[in-house]
């Protein structure tokens, strides 16, 4: 079997700047990489789709330490598994180790989807039970800023259902949230100087939307249990707590996060306030790197940006309220 802890090692070790793949040639009937994205030393598996191939949003989903992407490539679409979290790279080795075992036996791009996405389901449990079950300090303050944009809509309008279904974060998309064709991304920082920082070439994309903004905000976290990630849940359920199903979606991506019953009561530890919150329109003059700007042979591009002069792109909450809900 393909020795893939000694091809990362050597990839993270040997290049600069790059986002490098290995081939497995081992799996003969479809086309697989490992690579690392050299600058974050982020690690990866890859399957290639054909691009007409459509993925059910069961494939794409994110757990704790991984998110899986469909991601455009030179001719093919890519499938995508990112390891988000460098202190989980052991079990990330054993999960790629076990997708790429069962991949050895698949016949075409159907089966090796549905044999990734049984593997997914499986080992995601074991992710939760390796980290203590509980989200890293990023990624509780990155929900709580998800569903902070989450509680101002639900505050404000009855469009329930339209608002929590707009909420496509917990699938891997590549924004936070899509209204029709309008989408929102939701960054925070609990910096004095903060920076937002772009995940990958397609998150400020927005080629085939009408609408593209950021809702940006700054955190202070405080040892206490007032504004916690666990009340801010409570207080969303609270909303829905009539629409069985409507509460049954919302628990079901919660839980396809990492966010399940038993460990909800870890979350109400450590406090949020917002002390400033801005949005943004991503028009073509905003600052940011698209797929259509770098060489096709690059993809997987992360990078900081400063907000410092951002704002003629401001936008008034109100306004993008009325334009995301049609209000």
């Amino acid at each position: 079997m393909i020795k893939i802890k000694d091809i990362w090692d050597n990839q993270i070790t040997s290049f600069q700047n790059e986002v490098i793949k290995h081939y497995i040639r081992e799996i003969k009937n479809v086309k697989c990489y490992i690579g690392t994205i050299s600058f974050s030393n982020a690690k990866f598996f890859t399957l290639e789709i054909e691009p007409d191939k459509k993925i059910h949003p069961n494939y794409l989903k994110r757990f704790i330490g991984v998110e899986v992407q469909v991601l455009p490539s030179d001719s093919n679409n890519e499938l995508t598994i990112i390891l988000l979290e460098e202190e989980l790279s052991e079990i990330f080795i054993l999960f790629i180790v076990d997708i790429i075992k069962s991949l050895l036996i698949v016949n075409n791009t159907d089966e090796a989807l549905l044999a990734i996405s049984n593997k997914i389901n499986y080992w995601k449990k074991l992710f939760g039970k390796y980290s203590n079950g509980l989200l890293s300090p990023e990624s509780q303050r990155g929900l709580f800023g998800e569903l902070f944009f989450l509680n101002k809509l639900l505050q404000s309008s009855n469009k329930y259902t339209f608002i929590i279904n707009a909420w496509q974060a917990p699938t891997g998309s590549n924004q936070d949230f899509y209204f029709n064709k309008k989408a929102v991304e939701v960054k925070t920082s609990k910096s004095n100087n903060p920076t937002i920082k772009i995940a990958n070439e397609l998150q400020l994309d927005s080629t085939g939307l009408e609408g593209l903004h950021i809702a940006f905000y700054k955190l202070n976290e405080y040892p206490d249990n007032n504004h916690t990630l666990f009340n801010l849940i409570q207080e969303i359920r609270n909303f829905i707590i009539q629409d069985i199903e409507l509460l049954k979606e919302f628990n079901m991506k919660l839980e396809s996060l990492g966010v399940v019953p038993d460990t909800e009561e870890e979350y109400n530890n450590i406090s949020y306030i917002v002390r400033d919150e801005k949005y943004y329109l991503i028009s073509n003059e905003f600052p940011k790197i698209i797929k259509s700007m770098i060489n096709e042979e690059i993809s997987k591009v992360s990078y900081e940006i400063s907000p410092i002069e951002f704002e003629k792109y401001e936008v008034d909450y109100n306004c993008l309220k009325k334009e995301l809900l049609n209000d």
